[in-house]
């Protein structure tokens, strides 16, 4: 019976040779799997070990209702990212006797004044107007900012389903009691508002406008606060509404 000694190579560089061999042989066998793969419909992306599922793209089939592109991100001990260049992607429906104009995220930078990522809707007929949410960054440490509107600079409508807030508006209600004929002031303090110019509106909250409350007004308005001015003919606590809005 040969001995395992003598079933190896008789010399290093034979050894080194037939282990290039055994690993082509194995990147043969890697890539025929990966191909068997694709050729069902399914398009599957491994790692450099062969057998680690990076990512898969296909048609919706099997029992897990699965399909379209999915990426097996952040997995241990491999760490994956992925990641696109400028460019853009699109989804387009297709019904018959429609005319679907597709949807899209669109990424655009010159990597040095600009970057802009677009979010764009679809829609089912090529003379309605698409919806765009538009998030751009500016040079230098600018202020980025978010565009909402419809394509070629229309109308977009928004509407928010909860409660609006924004760092250059702010309102509130105080209660003024005068002096009977006589102005009477409250200064509102402590806002923190954006912005450089600073509009002021004040209301009374009363039934008797221009008989009792005979004046209201406001003045110094800034970001930090304001004074409202309230006149009326007798001392009735008053209260008054406000709101500034800064641009």
């Amino acid at each position: 019976m040969p001995r395992q000694i003598d079933q190896l190579p008789p010399d290093a560089t034979s050894l080194a040779r037939r282990l290039a061999a055994l690993e082509r042989e194995v990147k043969e066998l890697r890539a025929a799997r990966r191909m068997t793969a694709a050729s069902v419909g399914t398009l599957k992306v491994y790692a450099d070990d062969g057998t680690t599922l990076l990512a898969e793209l296909g048609p919706e089939a099997g029992a897990d209702g699965g399909g379209g592109l999915w990426t097996r991100g952040l997995q241990d001990p491999i760490n994956m990212s992925a990641y696109l260049s400028s460019g853009q992607l699109q989804f387009r429906p297709v019904e018959d006797n429609r005319v679907a104009m597709p949807a899209g995220i669109t990424y655009d930078s010159d990597a040095f004044q600009y970057t802009d990522l677009i979010l764009t809707s679809g829609n089912v007929a090529p003379s309605a107007h698409r919806a765009m949410l538009t998030l751009e960054s500016t040079f230098e440490g600018g202020s980025p900012y978010v565009y909402v509107q419809a394509e070629n600079s229309n109308q977009c409508n928004m509407d928010v389903l909860g409660v609006f807030t924004a760092s250059n508006i702010a309102y509130g209600t105080i209660n003024i009691t005068p002096s009977p004929n006589v102005p009477t002031s409250f200064t509102i303090g402590g806002l923190s508002l954006k912005g450089t110019t600073f509009t002021a509106f004040v209301t009374a909250q009363t039934t008797v406008p221009g008989t009792q409350v005979t004046g209201v007004g406001v003045q110094n308005v800034s970001a930090t606060g304001l004074t409202v001015w309230l006149t009326r003919t007798n001392n009735t606590s008053t209260g008054i509404s406000w709101m500034v809005v800064a641009v």
